[in-house]
């Protein structure tokens, strides 16, 4: 099958596309991944079996607060016709309801087959950081309102986002494929001691993510203040990076390090040089209510205990495989009891430590790969 996954990103660190990308490729697949193109990346890459065409908008340059984002995606949406007009295309496959317009019209015209893939649950998105919030909260799920019964075949990341879907929208409930890391081994590191020069007296917390409101941060810096035993690490840039460099620079906080993105194939041995991966998302929308982040697997994979909010999809695996604790992501004292709990019980931290294995024999890319396989087998079938 000749496949087209769209992003409207640079894609350069959607870990989730890319293992899609590559594991279709790797099943014999012709698979093109379409994204914006930034200054600095190549227009045409090659990766891991699949290609990658970047497409340079003429509009990417331009300002505006509520005409140019829809100028912006009119022309992605044209520029994507135009590149796959009567090309032998088989499948069309929407990473987020923002590509689904642009890949059901090409579709439409190709002939081809639609896969939605929703990695977010659109309905209850947070833009508490756009001065266009309103009206994205407005018409931001109009696309997947419309069109996700028109897809052949959904797929989403948890099982509470393909619940709210089957039951919002009155479909078949879509596949789940949970966005895991593959399985590698991952070796002890001292990488974050030595790099940020953390003393060794030092326990090493760590967020690996995005920088901003919501994610429980503030909250969670609150909370490593009162334990002078911890330095925080928040591994990866935001829209609150500066703000917090900026407290962490004039002394407010201390024993923080903020050293920024790292790149995604040298994630693992960071994550491993931590004693305790953080991640105290905030149910600041529903959106966030159901997220199982990918940062929960890896902090699992590097054979970390964790600290996770008491949301849904969460607490489940913290709690069914015993890798961590558990905690109410607004309360600081709860966040700050936990972590003294896991440095102070060495009995329970080995517990944990050891559990992270189990649990990672069940939460790994090669076992949710199968599901996406299955998937598009079926499609195969029925597809001319």
């Amino acid at each position: 099958m000749t496949i087209v996954m769209l992003v409207l990103n640079p894609f350069t660190h959607d870990a989730r596309v890319h293992k899609e990308a590559k594991t279709l490729a790797a099943a014999g697949h012709k698979v093109t991944v379409i994204a914006l193109w930034k200054n600095g990346l190549p227009f045409t890459e090659v990766r891991s079996g699949y290609h990658i065409q970047r497409l340079r908008l003429r509009s990417q340059l331009w300002q505006g607060k509520i005409l140019v984002p829809l100028i912006k995606y009119l022309e992605f949406a044209h520029r994507v016709m135009s590149i796959t007009h009567q090309s032998p295309i088989t499948v069309f496959h929407a990473n987020d309801a923002n590509t689904l317009p642009a890949a059901w019209l090409a579709a439409k015209r190709n002939k081809a087959a639609l896969v939605y893939d929703a990695h977010e649950l659109e309905t209850g998105r947070n833009f508490s950081n756009s001065t266009l919030a309103g009206i994205y909260r407005r018409f931001w799920d109009l696309p997947e309102q419309l069109l996700i019964r028109k897809a052949d075949a959904v797929i989403t990341v948890c099982n509470g986002i393909a619940d709210e879907l089957a039951t919002r929208y009155g479909i078949t409930r879509p596949t789940v494929v949970v966005n895991c890391p593959e399985r590698s081994p991952v070796s002890p590191s001292n990488r974050l001691r030595e790099e940020l020069s953390i003393p060794q007296r030092l326990r090493i917390l760590l967020y690996v993510g995005t920088i901003a409101k919501g994610r429980g941060l503030e909250v969670l810096l609150t909370a490593t203040q009162r334990i002078p035993e911890v330095a925080t690490v928040l591994l990866g840039d935001g829209p609150l990076l500066e703000e917090l460099q900026q407290q962490e620079r004039s002394g407010t906080l201390q024993r923080v390090y903020l050293p920024g993105k790292v790149p995604l194939k040298e994630l693992p041995s960071y994550v491993a040089s931590a004693d305790i991966g953080v991640t105290t998302i905030q149910a600041t929308c529903r959106s966030y209510y159901y997220a199982l982040p990918n940062k929960l697997f890896e902090y699992i994979h590097a054979g970390i205990p964790v600290i996770g909010s008491d949301l849904p999809e969460i607490a489940n695996v913290i709690r069914t495989y015993e890798v961590g604790e558990v905690v109410d992501p607004d309360d600081p004292d709860a966040i700050a009891r936990s972590i003294q709990h896991l440095i102070e019980d060495t009995a329970w931290y080995e517990k944990a430590r050891v559990n992270t294995r189990r649990a990672a024999e069940v939460y790994n890319w090669e076992r949710e790969s199968e599901k996406l396989l299955s998937l598009y087998e079926c499609l195969k079938a029925r597809t001319p």
